[in-house]
């Protein structure tokens, strides 16, 4: 294999890209969005610590988006160095097909997944558990789709393998050294996101709410030319989230935007459960006019890397929840890159973890179960005073898994009618469709939502001292709560989702052509 043969698709989301891998050809036919940066030996829609015109995303963890990169006959696809992004491939008999996007990859290997299976969302999920341990084949119709975190493949020009990253050892001994290596890293990001041979520039944007992570972001990134914020105006169950005192006093201009604005686009859902088949961070589409082009700083992962009380650290990535991961598929669409500060060094956790804990950070530990002395070290050293932020731990997450609040009136719609375009998929395996009425609960949730009352009111009368009775009351609760349609939403969501990738993808015969495509003239 010698070069890359480029096809710019104009149709598609801007920061897709699609690589069809086939043994024993001299190129590997890439397929591509308007924003995607390419190159004679590289192409990528990242951001990393490193020069731009050295295109040395292969070489580092520190890197967010994803691309390839060719050297000495081989090609690298780079993954982002988080667990909230990823890659994912797919071989069939003509090729193997690797993609920063589970739709397009199905779309275009016409591949679709099982409507019956109900174990996407344990599927997913199972990242929490880190990068050796994570469930990582999705069955398809034409095959097992491979889920691929943090860690990189190359193409040999026969076979594709899956390698770790570069594992540099850093000194995170002292707070000193900490912030010396994240000022030096984001320094570097910096320079690079706004290069000026880049044909697509990117710019910081940061995101702020009432608790310690996102803001500490924004305080790492301010120096760098940090100049607009954006947040939401409420958490989960309508209390106020905004972060807007913390801007206040970090300088910084917030934009305030309602936290149900995403409820107005046509099928708003479809991107976000097609990435995880949960869609929690949904609200985010509400923002979409802001996020074009931008590099997008979030604090998923500081409830790991920061927090005092986190338990079960390793160089792993162990996490505990799936949180930041739904806006994988749709980052792609709205042209912007997804950067978790706090995965920077993230092998390293166990390291960070012995610092928090440390006589040196005493003056930052305030105690309790929500506790980042590191986090505080850094806002408060920003001179933003306590009782201006992380006074309470707030979720912003939309639940779809609930019944109260399930799909948005124009994807329930859409939803329903492809619940009975499938029911044959149920008939064909001698079992009974579900039926298409949201709320409807089953014998089991109507006696879990007998019971919960009983077991709360016996913890009261015991004088709250038996523990487990309240906690099998919020079990019972929530399990009555569940949407039991929820389990059928990611097969729907990946239906639609391919949709968009359809002008581009004439039919999957077209993307299996012996004929490789012209190169492209490209800029070096």
């Amino acid at each position: 294999m010698t070069r890359i043969a480029y096809t710019a698709i104009p149709d598609w989301p801007p920061l897709v890209w699609l690589a069809r891998c086939r043994p024993e050809h001299d190129s590997v036919d890439v397929f591509h969005g308007a924003r995607v940066e390419i190159a004679a030996e590289w192409f990528a829609e990242a951001v990393w610590a490193g020069r731009y015109s050295e295109a040395g995303f292969d070489r580092t963890d520190l890197v967010f988006g994803s691309g390839g990169r060719l050297r000495d006959g081989t090609l690298t696809f780079v993954s982002p160095g988080t667990t909230v992004d990823r890659l994912q491939y797919l071989r069939d008999a003509d090729a193997t097909w690797v993609s920063n996007s589970l739709p397009c990859l199905l779309a275009a290997a016409a591949a679709s997944p099982d409507p019956i299976w109900p174990g996407y969302f344990a599927l997913f999920e199972s990242i929490i558990r880190g990068i050796r341990r994570y469930a990582r084949n999705l069955p398809t119709s034409a095959g097992t789709a491979r889920l691929v975190y943090f860690d990189n493949l190359i193409w040999d020009g026969r076979e594709l393998r899956e390698v770790e990253k570069p594992f540099p050892k850093r000194d995170f001994s002292t707070f000193e050294t900490y912030r010396a290596f994240l000022d030096a890293s984001l320094r570097q990001m910096t320079e690079n996101l706004s290069a000026p041979e880049r044909r697509f520039p990117y710019r910081w944007l940061g995101t702020m709410s009432s608790g310690y992570d996102s803001l500490t972001t924004a305080v790492l990134v301010k120096p760098m030319g940090l100049d607009e914020a954006i947040s939401f105006t409420s958490a989960r169950g309508g209390g106020a989230d905004s972060g807007q005192a913390a801007a206040g006093f970090l300088g910084v201009p917030l934009a305030l935007i309602s936290r149900d604005a995403w409820r107005e686009a046509p099928l708003p859902e479809v991107p976000f459960i097609a990435a995880d088949a949960k869609g929690e961070d949904v609200f985010m589409r509400g923002a979409e006019a802001k996020l074009l082009g931008r590099a997008v700083l979030t604090g998923h992962f500081g409830g790991r890397a920061w927090d005092k009380n986190a338990k079960g650290l390793s160089d792993d990535i162990a996490r505990g929840d799936q949180s930041g991961m739904a806006p994988t598929e749709y980052r792609l669409w709205a042209g912007f890159v997804h950067c978790p500060l706090a995965f920077l060094g993230v092998r390293q956790v166990p390291d960070l973890h012995r610092l928090i804990l440390s006589p040196e950070m005493k003056p930052w530990d305030v105690g309790g179960r929500y506790n980042r002395p590191l986090a505080r070290r850094i806002i408060e050293g920003a001179g933003i005073p306590r009782g201006a932020f992380a006074v309470h731990k707030r979720a912003g997450s939309v639940l779809f898994f609930q019944s109260h609040s399930f799909l948005s009136p124009s994807s329930l719609q859409d939803f329903t009618r492809w619940l009975h375009e499938h029911a044959g998929d149920w008939r064909k395996q001698g079992l009974v469709p579900p039926a298409p009425v949201p709320g409807r609960r089953t014998w089991r949730q109507r006696s879990a939502a007998l019971a919960a009352p009983v077991f709360r009111a016996l913890w009261w009368v015991t004088g709250q001292r038996l523990w487990f009775l309240e906690a099998a009351s919020r079990r019972l609760t929530n399990m009555a709560a569940r949407e039991p349609l929820f389990r059928y939403l990611f097969p729907w969501a990946i239906a639609r989702a391919k949709d968009r990738y359809a002008p581009g993808l004439a039919s999957a015969a077209a993307f299996r052509d012996s004929r490789p495509p012209a190169p492209p003239t490209v800029r070096v």
